[in-house]
């Protein structure tokens, strides 16, 4: 995650695209991933399916429906980056809810990621209050474990999960589930600036709602790093949809669409 370190150093922004694994069957998420890594994404997130992830929205709840329907598992959402990092070096982050991982224990959990070439470990419904096995898990693996934080986060809440993040620390940009539009207000613009003001140099991103240039762009006036989801799962199942589920249409989905968010961080 050294990559989104130096971005930060030299004071360039980023995209972060989230992908659900095995939506359209693994061969098309591998595609995706070298689509979005051809279109400048700074690292991608790759989502192992859930069947009950509180966190998320329709459109991302009905992508791990389809996945866990064509039987998707966590072994071959790892070969994934385990494929993927043949070709490239753009970060893979594994997001997962606790349940799948705590059920192979937070070791043996972490070390088969690690060495599936994934880069970090982002937990959806795991507080940094009860995330230090998980982190020490991580980072004894090498993989940097990744917290949230949000506009009701306390400073010293706030300090807590900026100090057990590396990579970067997750800043939720609304209330909510994702998927529903965003819009930065004022009050989120200051909240973004207050985590950025705390950080400690550690890179910022923020996702929930995130679909255009334009929200790219307010995004990453104070964050380091744009997550993009929702909108980029629905764009690759609707190519799937009127194409015949070919992956090398949803790939090219995926890269139009990453290279039009990306104008939100042109300068």
């Amino acid at each position: 995650m050294k990559r989104l370190e130096a971005m930060r150093e030299r004071g360039e922004r980023g995209l972060a695209p989230y992908v659900t694994a095995g939506d359209g069957g693994l061969e098309t998420t591998l595609a995706v991933l070298r689509a979005l890594d051809r279109a400048g994404a700074a690292c991608v997130e790759l989502g192992l399916p859930f069947s009950d992830p509180i966190a998320d929205g329709p459109v991302l709840q009905a992508a791990a429906d389809r996945a866990l329907a064509a039987r998707t598992n966590f072994q071959g959402v790892l070969a994934m980056p385990r494929e993927f990092r043949r070709e490239s070096p753009m970060p893979v982050v594994i997001m997962s809810y606790a349940n799948p991982l705590l059920r192979r224990g937070w070791q043996a959990a972490a070390k088969a990621i690690a060495g599936a070439g994934g880069d970090a470990l982002l937990v959806a419904d795991l507080p940094v209050e009860e995330g230090d096995a998980m982190r020490a898990a991580a980072i004894y693996a090498g993989l940097a474990p990744i917290f949230f934080v949000s506009p009701t986060t306390s400073d010293e809440r706030m300090s807590r999960a900026i100090e057990a993040s590396r990579g970067f620390v997750y800043a939720i940009g609304r209330f909510g589930v994702t998927g529903a539009r965003t819009k930065l207000d004022p009050a989120a613009q200051a909240f973004l600036a207050r985590v950025r003001e705390r950080s400690n140099g550690l890179p910022v991103a923020v996702g929930f709602g995130i679909a255009t240039a334009e929200d790219v762009r307010a995004a990453v006036e104070h964050a380091d790093l744009a997550i993009v989801g929702s909108a980029l799962v629905k764009r690759i199942h609707e190519a799937l949809e009127a194409n015949g589920g070919r992956p090398a249409v949803a790939a090219q989905a995926a890269e139009d669409f990453a290279r039009e968010l990306m104008k939100g961080i042109e300068r």
